[in-house]
């Protein structure tokens, strides 16, 4: 496929044109994984809620709006899993320890006890007319909107008693709030059928905007959802979700993420504010039947601006939101993400996960500016491999 060039030779636009032809007519049409393309899973790697502003360095109160829009003719039905990765403290089950602490040395849960990694879904359906958006904000979730009912919105608009075009309404729908405020974790959406089996429908497109609202501004960073197309032809319609390698059901997930960054605490030379960069990390293999989280030891490959190399390596268990200056230790002035250490301002980090099968990553990243301000972005792709992730849901 050619992008963004105008050919000038006739003969060079015909060969162009039945080289894509035997594209098509050759095989399984792929798409690849992406952050600006329809897909039939959409993965949201971050979603924040902490309505009281309580978790440290939250930075005030903080929710997460998302959207997902049906890019469709047809109405479509989607399952969908709040991931909450959470921790809670050994002397107090009901207190959480939330992983967005950006490296604090204080134990959240005092000197008598520690915090407890934890993993837990909590799954819910959502019905989508053709060629509709819808929203919610997480700490609230959506219904129904009920007749003249103007209290905080969004809901679903649409209803059996006020439907769409051609009577199709959002009804079946129960959005779910995330399962706990404060909370920190993933969403993970599945295209199904009116039975919850999953169908080969690239139509989901996906944002999120997490808004804190400090006492005098409100701060809103947005990165666009990830979505994973079906390979048309070989959904079998299981309960197992194939991402990838052999019988591959849907697009494998990228093989490198790769983040262009500044390092922490280099000073932007437009505004000369200090930055901090915060790391978001989901795996692609995820066990939503018997809720398994599954531990990825990822490598981390940094280059500054001079080409020099350095590498580090951490494990990632379910999910992980951490500030880049604190991957390899808890002081950030020690670590090579340190604009000090680094050398430069600017860098680039390429990040692999490893294992026997699977093992890839997706991810968000978010930066902060030292007089307020953030800016979330999705990260670069790059490759595939031959081995598969799994998605495993739910029975019906």
């Amino acid at each position: 496929m050619v992008a963004g060039k105008q050919l000038a030779r006739g003969g060079l636009v015909v060969a162009a044109g039945l080289m894509v032809l035997a594209s098509a007519l050759g095989g399984v049409a792929r798409a690849d994984v992406s952050s600006d393309q329809a897909g039939a899973i959409l993965v949201f790697p971050k979603v924040i809620v902490d309505t009281a502003g309580v978790a440290q360095n939250s930075r005030g109160p903080v929710d997460t709006l998302i959207r997902i829009s049906n890019t469709s003719n047809r109405p479509i039905a989607l399952h969908c899993f709040w991931v909450n990765a959470n921790g809670h403290c050994s002397n107090s089950p009901a207190t959480s320890c939330l992983p967005f602490k950006f490296g604090t040395t204080t134990n959240p849960c005092g000197s008598g006890g520690y915090c407890l990694p934890d993993w837990q879904e909590t799954d819910f359906d959502l019905n989508i007319t053709a060629r509709q958006p819808v929203g919610w904000l997480a700490s609230r979730g959506a219904s129904l909107c009920r007749e003249g009912d103007t209290s905080d919105p969004p809901c679903l608009p649409l209803g059996p008693a006020r439907p769409g075009p051609n009577g199709q309404d959002n009804d079946g729908s129960a959005v779910l709030q995330v399962p706990e405020d404060p909370f920190i974790g993933e969403l993970k959406c599945v295209a199904v059928d009116g039975n919850g089996v999953p169908v080969e429908r690239n139509d989901l497109k996906g944002e999120a905007e997490i808004v804190r609202s400090g006492q005098d501004v409100i701060d809103v960073s947005g990165y666009n959802a990830i979505g994973i197309p079906s390979i048309l032809g070989t959904n079998n319609g299981d309960d197992t979700l194939v991402l990838g390698g052999p019988g591959a059901e849907y697009s494998s997930c990228p093989n490198i993420l790769i983040l262009d960054h500044f390092f922490d605490g280099a000073n932007d030379p437009v505004s000369d504010q200090k930055v901090t960069t915060s790391l978001t990390l989901v795996p692609c293999s995820e066990d939503f039947l018997r809720q398994a989280p599954l531990s990825t030891p990822v490598q981390f490959l940094v280059f500054n601006e001079f080409e020099q190399r350095f590498s580090t390596s951490r494990i990632v268990t379910c999910f992980d939101d951490i500030r880049l200056s604190n991957i390899e230790t808890r002081n950030a002035d020690r670590s090579l993400f340190s604009a000090a250490v680094a050398g430069t301002l600017t860098g680039q980090t390429r990040i692999r996960g490893v294992g026997d099968s699977g093992h890839t990553l997706l991810g968000v990243a978010e930066e902060f500016r030292e007089g307020g301000g953030s800016a979330a972005f999705n990260l670069h792709f790059h490759g595939t491999r031959p081995q598969s992730d799994f998605i495993y849901l739910p029975p019906n």
